[in-house]
């Protein structure tokens, strides 16, 4: 039986939006049923011309000057663990069952600049540590981007951070952004 043009563009179509449902929802169960974590964010310009208004995400902690880089090997997981509300980079591992046994093991890279001790004329520096886990952008309305930027801005060095990234790290490993905590404040994404 051969069908005509019109009725296999409508079943392609079909078949598509049926997938793309398909995937909303289950990354949409994923993402609510994964370990809830907390991770400090640093400024970066939210805006582009072409994409809209959107929070760049730069998932980087402090490191005082009497603290160290966490050890990583080289591999493709992080090791995260709870520091009071928040969870900060543990250390890196090559599997799964390495990063483990330092942490809750998330997919993804980190990398640190250490901290500058002081002395004989040179001023003590904090250090920095940033995970990549594969989120990039929170996109938001203006107003709401035009906040979140002036909030990480305005941070003093030694002041803590006031926005986070509410992430879920699923059972496969991977992190889901969740939305963002703005002063206390949760500012979730919504798919509907």
């Amino acid at each position: 039986m051969k069908l005509n043009a019109a009725p296999r563009i409508l079943l392609a179509a079909g078949l598509c939006a049926a997938a793309l449902i398909g995937l909303v929802v289950s990354e949409g169960a994923a993402r609510q049923s994964g370990q809830e974590v907390l991770l400090p964010l640093e400024a970066v310009d939210p805006r582009s011309l072409l994409s809209g208004h959107y929070v760049q995400l730069s998932l980087t902690q402090r490191l005082d000057p009497s603290a160290a880089c966490p050890a990583y090997a080289d591999g493709e997981w992080v090791a995260l663990r709870q520091d009071g509300e928040r969870h900060v980079a543990a250390g890196g591992a090559a599997s799964r069952e390495e990063a483990q046994l330092i942490g809750l093991p998330v997919k993804g890279t980190l990398t640190c600049q250490p901290p500058v001790v002081g002395g004989d004329g040179v001023e003590p520096a904090d250090g920095w540590v940033t995970l990549y886990l594969g989120i990039e952008r929170f996109h938001a309305n203006q107003a709401d981007a035009m906040r979140i930027e002036r909030l990480l801005r305005q941070r003093d060095a030694d002041e803590a951070s006031r926005v986070f990234a509410i992430v879920s790290i699923g059972r496969d490993g991977r992190a889901r952004l969740k939305g963002l905590r703005i002063d206390g404040e949760r500012l979730e994404l919504s798919w509907l």
